[in-house]
This record gives structure tokens, C-alpha cells and sequence, in this order.
């Protein structure tokens, strides 16, 4: 699945998958999808012992497993059941994601920038595949806010596995060459959200 890339670990998210509600537009994708973004997911912070105004710039990124896990042990009771995403990225994404988060934090410590100055595997866990991520200011999209789905399966004939996430980095690079190709046009993405593989792991 991961060819013999190697792998530097950029983060952890602690939350809950997304689940799609019963629409036309979300109609292919399962009921529970894992994702890193929160732009789909309910995921959650946890005290970190940092200054307040820093905490909204980091959300909902954690450097550590171990920071992560805690925040599902103190999370308020819910009758979902909470996960650990890892997110990994390959040596090549790694520093062109380190240029564009220090572009938009500077020093500031972004457990995304931390982790890949001092680059790592992420801890053993269980592999479920490919998310295609797009960074803009801070925020971490989702390939599927953007229905970017559709169009692989459309244009590229690429289609997702049981968790609507890609199971190869060739084709995971594919559609992430497919949105930063078609910034701006009618169904491409915005011209300022640049797109990457990542490797999901749960922990």
C-alpha cells in the first residue's frame, strides 16, 4: 500500500470520524469516514498549557500520541466512539508543507512544524489509507469538501476503498496533481489551497 516511500509523521487528531448526512452529494461515501480535517469531523482539543490566543492557530493538531490519547480520555461523555488519526507525509511533502506552515506561522510551535523539524515515523498502528489534504492558512481540507471524489472517479477512473479513502499513494498523488492542476477552473479548487497525499493511521 505504501510502496517503499519512507514516511514522516506530521501529526495526530484526536475526534470522532465524519458521519455524511443523507444527501444527494453525500450519497457515495460509507457512514463513518475518517478524516484529519476538521472541516468534516467533530474533532477536539485538549489542554495544553499554552497561551490562549495560540490555541485556535494549533486546533485541532497534537504533536504526540500520547497528547492525543489524552484528550480522548478526558473528552465529555458521548455515546460515539472516539479515535486517534495519525497523519504522515512523504519526505518530499514534508518540506514543502513545512515551508507553507512556517510561511503562515512563523516560529510559532505548530505541532506540524515541530514534528517534521525533527522528523520521525509515526508509532506502529493500523494503516487505513490515503487522504487527500489541502492546506489553507492554517486549515486542512479535505478532498472530499470538495467532492474531488467525484472527479478522480470522473476523470481518472480512481476509485476510493471501504473508508472513502484511496488505497495507493499512486493514486492519492494522482488526485492531488488532478486539484492543484485545475485551481480556478469550474470544478477545480481555489487557488490558494495546495493539495498533498498523506498516509492515515489509527492509533
Amino acid at each position: 500500500m505504501t510502496r517503499t516511500e519512507s514516511w514522516i509523521l506530521a501529526g495526530f487528531v484526536a475526534g470522532f470520524p465524519w458521519n455524511p448526512a443523507e444527501q444527494d452529494w453525500t450519497a457515495d461515501p460509507p457512514r463513518a469516514v475518517p478524516t484529519v480535517s476538521d472541516c468534516l469531523a467533530d474533532l477536539f482539543p485538549a489542554e495544553r498549557g499554552i497561551e490562549p490566543w495560540l490555541q485556535p492557530l494549533i486546533e485541532p493538531w497534537y504533536r504526540s500520541l500520547q497528547q492525543a490519547a489524552d484528550a480522548v480520555r478526558h473528552r465529555p461523555s458521548d455515546s460515539r466512539t472516539a479515535h486517534v488519526l495519525s497523519t504522515s507525509v512523504t519526505v518530499t511533502v514534508a518540506t514543502e508543507l513545512a515551508a507553507m506552515v512556517e510561511m503562515w506561522i512563523g516560529d510559532l510551535p505548530h505541532p506540524i512544524r515541530t514534528n517534521l523539524a525533527q522528523p520521525v515515523a509515526a508509532p506502529p498502528g493500523r494503516t487505513l489509507g490515503f487522504e487527500v489534504l489541502g492546506f489553507d492558512t492554517g486549515r486542512f481540507h479535505s478532498w472530499l469538501c470538495y467532492r474531488l471524489d467525484t472527479q478522480a472517479r470522473d476523470k481518472l477512473g480512481i476509485r476510493t476503498g471501504d473508508a472513502a479513502l484511496l488505497t495507493s499513494l499512486d493514486d492519492a498523488q494522482r488526485v492531488a496533481d488532478m486539484a492543484n492542476n485545475n485551481h480556478g477552473t469550474h470544478d477545480g479548487t481555489p487557488e490558494d489551497v495546495s493539495w498533498f497525499p498523506a498516509l492515515i493511521t489509527e492509533h
